[in-house]
């Protein structure tokens, strides 16, 4: 007898202000082509045919989700983030941990993050499931490294770039394994 497929499901942290950017408001709530960047995000998301439903945590005094005119034909939940986007996570996986299994799939993509291509989440989705096993996006260093040392901030060493690679989101891993990990980190 065959376990039906692992559902996927989608965690977007979204509890942070953006401080680095000085805007008037939290960067995931910018304009971008007539939609905030955060809706631009989970339409991306929501796009993808595998998709059950997303999951996103917001900061306790977020006044400007309840604005947002979203229509999107999965299931949106919300969660009260962490101080930290690994909190946030954890606080949006617990949640989903009622309604999903924990061999299920969940990518997590960052908020302020809309240019994803659909066409890298699918290539993601279909080779974390064909592998059964996490993974996440990523492109290989083109710039110039350096390694420097932590006192002084003097540069070191010029570090090889020909195994580095810069991670990006969404990552995608099973709800009871992302869970575990978060929890003893």
């Amino acid at each position: 007898m065959n376990n039906p497929p692992a559902s996927l499901w989608a965690v977007v942290p979204a509890a942070g202000i953006g401080s680095r950017m000085q805007a008037s408001v939290p960067k995931q709530y910018l304009p971008l082509h007539g939609r905030s960047v955060i809706e631009c995000s989970l339409q991306r998301l929501a796009g993808l045919p595998a998709i059950r439903g997303i999951v996103v945590a917001l900061a306790a005094d977020d006044r400007w989700w309840p604005d947002l005119q979203l229509k999107l034909d999965i299931p949106l939940l919300t969660v009260i983030g962490g101080e930290q986007r690994c909190d946030s996570v954890l606080n949006a996986l617990e949640l989903l941990s009622h309604t999903a299994a924990g061999a299920d799939w969940v990518m997590v993509h960052d908020a302020a993050r809309p240019c994803v291509q659909r066409a890298d989440l699918e290539k993601l989705y279909q080779r974390v499931t064909q592998i059964g096993q996490g993974g996440l996006l990523a492109v290989p260093v083109r710039d110039t490294m350096k390694r420097a040392d932590g006192k002084h901030r003097q540069v070191t060493e010029t570090v090889e770039r020909n195994d580095l690679w810069h991670a990006l989101t969404p990552q995608m891993f099973r709800l009871d394994e992302l869970q575990r990990a978060l929890s003893t980190a």
